[in-house]
């Protein structure tokens, strides 16, 4: 753990880590495989997550601190290896008890990012979903995370940029054939949603990553090794993920 989060660790209570290691001792197989170390670092990550996001919801249905927590744990997560530890755009959640639609949109979504307002839409069945179900390369919160990811990266300036550019670039030429193969039927690891364009193709991918780390690797190494260089992690090396 470096220093700032040796810090911040000082402003959670006991109470507040033991809550935290509790739920996602029960929802998180990524947290449940690190060590004692790498564990407690990711509390402190996740709680972080939480006390700079704002959490909404549709009037009636109550965000728990149990669905705090687990949310939040995608994020940390994705960005385990990684500077970044809170986002600085989009940084507003907003969660329904059920699919949701948009005005003059008969369509129903569980999950989007809203360039507009800058809020993270999700559902919360499929939230809990997709950590019930840890290996089926499905994760709402994952995918969604990734996006903001990508549009945050973009939009800051050099030196706060959340990636690396040479690792970017790396990982978005290997992508690029990835996409084509998606759009030409000639895919295997990655659901076909991936092939709709390279912001969607890196939250696809990102699911996998994590749920489906040998089956992506044995498939498909440049991409798979790309990402790990992106992310600055390996998530087959379970207690001690971070490169």
């Amino acid at each position: 753990m470096n220093i700032k989060h040796k810090l911040i660790a000082l402003l959670f209570t006991k109470k507040t880590k033991l809550e935290c290691d509790k739920v996602l001792s029960v929802y998180s197989p990524y947290y449940q495989n690190l060590s004692k170390v790498n564990k407690y670092n990711f509390q402190i990550r996740t709680l972080l997550f939480i006390r700079t996001t704002t959490f909404n919801s549709t009037q009636g249905f109550v965000v728990n601190n149990k669905m705090k927590i687990i949310i939040s744990s995608a994020f940390a997560q994705l960005t385990f290896g990684l500077k970044t530890d809170t986002l600085k755009v989009f940084n507003n959640i907003f969660i329904t008890p059920q699919p949701y639609s948009y005005k003059n949109n008969a369509a129903l979504f569980d999950g989007d990012v809203n360039l507009h307002t800058k809020k993270i839409n999700m559902s919360w069945p499929a939230i809990e979903r997709g950590f019930k179900i840890p290996d089926d390369a499905l994760n709402l919160c994952i995918h969604e995370f990734g996006h903001c990811l990508i549009f945050e990266n973009t939009s800051r300036s050099y030196l706060s940029k959340i990636f690396k550019k040479k690792d970017f670039n790396n990982w978005r030429k290997h992508a690029e054939v990835k996409l084509e193969k998606v759009k030409s039927n000639d895919n295997k690891v990655l659901r076909d949603y991936a092939g709709t364009n390279l912001v969607e193709l890196f939250s696809v991918s990102l699911e996998t990553f994590f749920e489906q780390a040998e089956y992506f690797e044995e498939n498909e190494p440049l991409l798979y090794f790309s990402t790990t260089k992106l992310l600055k992690q390996d998530p087959r090396n379970k207690t001690n993920p971070i490169l």
